[in-house]
């Protein structure tokens, strides 16, 4: 099967070894997407502990539990992955080869875009609240997994912002994941583009083409 188990202290080679017994992490690509070990004390002592993800911030695409042996663990862990990649619209690219151990030690990049700062003071909340008021946003999906939002100003010349989502991306600091454009079809053609070139990385191929979601005023 494309996923791939491999030790923590081999994917994390310049990092310290892992407190848990037997660790082991689990790629689809490039992409983390879970996670198993020996429980080595507590209640669970001597059950195995498992993990598996597809993006965060939405309990649809996470699952977890504890299974008797490590080889169950995948098992499972594959199968939750697999349910989440059917809501997702994605399925594994059978060709797919595990990513490289991760040797950077640098912080990983935050999952959501920069917040623009707004001073404390007496206009503050008025302030916050026109900025919010301004801005057009929709949110872009494949099956029921967010991916990215489109956002814009409502007033003014049309411009148009995209990032990518709720989503682990490569360490790599050539991966553009956001970026602005002239009108909402170029923007949504850039974050799509953005978006193929996760699937790839994360060993995965689209069912279906992404789609416009909810509109957030």
């Amino acid at each position: 099967m494309p996923l791939f188990a491999r030790a923590f202290t081999t994917h994390y080679p310049d990092r310290e070894g892992s407190p848990r017994l037997d660790h082991h992490i689990v790629l689809s690509g490039g992409l983390e997407v879970g996670g198993f070990y020996l429980v080595g004390g507590g209640p669970s002592e001597g059950h195995w502990s498992w993990g598996a993800t597809l993006a965060s911030g939405n309990a649809e695409f996470i699952a977890g539990g504890y299974a008797s042996r490590g080889e169950v663990c995948r098992t499972l862990i594959a199968v939750a992955f697999r349910r989440m990649l059917l809501k997702a619209d994605l399925r594994e690219r059978p060709d797919a080869m595990p990513g490289p151990p991760r040797r950077a030690h640098r912080e990983e990049i935050a999952a959501e875009p920069l917040q623009v700062a707004v001073s404390d003071g007496p206009d503050a909340d008025r302030l916050r609240g026109r900025m919010l008021g301004n801005k057009l946003s929709k949110s872009i999906r494949s099956g029921e997994l967010d991916v990215g939002v489109l956002s814009r100003a409502t007033h003014g010349a049309e411009n148009w912002s995209w990032f990518l989502t709720g989503l682990h991306r490569p360490d790599d600091p050539n991966f553009i994941w956001r970026g602005e454009a002239e009108t909402e079809d170029e923007a949504f053609d850039a974050l799509a583009a953005c978006w193929s070139r996760w699937v790839e990385w994360a060993g995965l191929e689209m069912i279906e083409p992404l789609q416009r979601g909810v509109t957030r005023p």
